[in-house]
């Protein structure tokens, strides 16, 4: 009899200890899909930090936040497309502007080379050869360094969101269980945008801008034979960025794939713990766990959204303004060639390997962030 008296006596303890842990469970087992970021105590005003106007602005428009899934569900692939080709559109208008202009100095140019025969003062051609080539360059060089500046100032942009998104995205992470992907995710996605934003405007824009100047040198005095260089840093450029954008996606898939191993098991075993050695509530508290798990996981999916379609909206405009201008330059190149043009054939030709170099930085920046930030997203969902 005593030793029911005893036993007795202990689980009232017990009991009295662990009952006021009951409404926890209760309250969480019971929320629902709503503000999931105040429920869980989750600060996520960080990811807004580092955004542009114009993606401020976007997400807004499309009620587009981490604690609201339902938002985030109803985009569909159609309403991207339709952004896109609006952002497209809206960019043509100078390109266009430069086309026309471009045509009508190669039709002159090709004119007065028509004419050469009939001039007696050979050096009179040359010199309006010059001055084609000199007016394409003051027409083509403002545009060129409006976009080559847009594109930096999106890298710069990006990688200072990136820098106050990683720690929220990477802590959510942590908390629902993923804690070596998110160490990873965390190390290497910082090391990427501070790199960025150290060298959008330190490096890339003074190294494309003598490569204009280049381009221009040659056009003007054809036996200065640089179009080589400029071809040799567009394709070192495409290298060491697909290079670098292999290593880091490998390294991180590795980590990632690698870690969650380890934190499924801390997490089963943290779960087998909890049921097992905590009297009377032990299984109400694993579930109590999993359903906050579960409920971290659908704002992590909801931050990685963010993150994601942020990156995105930043880095289209610019990408989308220099496929614009690429175009320009290659129907310009085209009809230089076709009229017999040779400098200013030169000149596009140059200022098109620019862009084109400038358009594989900022998609190989924007990748790369947005296939690590998937990464992990598609990795937490296989931590339980």
């Amino acid at each position: 009899m005593n030793t029911v008296k005893k036993i007795f006596f202990i689980f009232a303890a017990v009991f009295a200890l662990y009952s006021p842990f009951v409404p926890c469970v209760q309250a969480y087992a019971a929320q629902e899909s709503g503000n999931i970021a105040d429920e869980l105590g989750i600060d996520t005003s960080g990811i807004n930090e580092g955004l542009t106007p114009e993606a401020r602005a976007v997400l807004e428009e499309n009620g587009l936040t981490a604690d609201n899934p339902e938002a985030i569900s109803q985009i569909t692939p159609r309403d991207v497309f339709r952004y896109v080709w609006e952002e497209f559109k809206s960019s043509l208008a100078k390109p266009l502007k430069l086309l026309v202009s471009l045509m009508a100095i190669i039709l002159v140019a090709a004119v007065i080379e028509g004419m050469e025969e009939s001039i007696h003062n050979k050096s009179l051609s040359k010199i309006f050869g010059v001055i084609c080539v000199l007016i394409s360059s003051g027409i083509i060089s403002g545009s060129v360094s409006e976009s080559i500046s847009r594109a930096a100032n999106a890298l710069d942009s990006g990688g200072m969101f990136m820098m106050g998104y990683v720690p929220v995205f990477a802590g959510i992470t942590a908390s629902s269980g993923g804690v070596t992907s998110a160490v990873a995710y965390n190390m290497l996605v910082l090391l990427v945008a501070q790199t960025t934003v150290q060298l959008s405007g330190e490096a890339i824009v003074p190294a494309l801008s003598v490569c204009m100047a280049m381009g221009i040198v040659e056009a003007i005095n054809p036996d200065f034979k640089l179009s080589g260089i400029t071809e040799a840093v567009k394709k070192i450029i495409v290298f060491v960025m697909g290079f670098i954008m292999t290593i880091f996606i490998g390294l991180l898939s590795l980590q990632s794939i690698v870690g969650a191993s380890a934190d499924t098991l801390g997490v089963k075993a943290a779960k087998y713990v909890v049921s097992n050695f905590i009297p009377v509530i032990g299984g109400a508290v694993a579930d109590t766990y999993a359903t906050v798990k579960n409920s971290l996981g659908l704002l992590r999916g909801g931050v990685g959204f963010i993150g994601i379609a942020a990156i995105f909206v930043m880095v289209l405009p610019p990408v989308l303004d220099i496929v614009a201008m690429r175009l320009v330059f290659g129907a310009a190149d085209v009809a230089a060639e076709l009229f017999g043009v040779s400098q200013i054939k030169v000149l596009v030709k140059n200022t098109g390997w620019i862009l084109s170099a400038v358009f594989s930085i900022l998609v190989c920046f924007a990748v790369m962030l947005i296939i690590a930030t998937a990464i992990l997203m598609l990795v937490g969902l296989n931590i339980s």
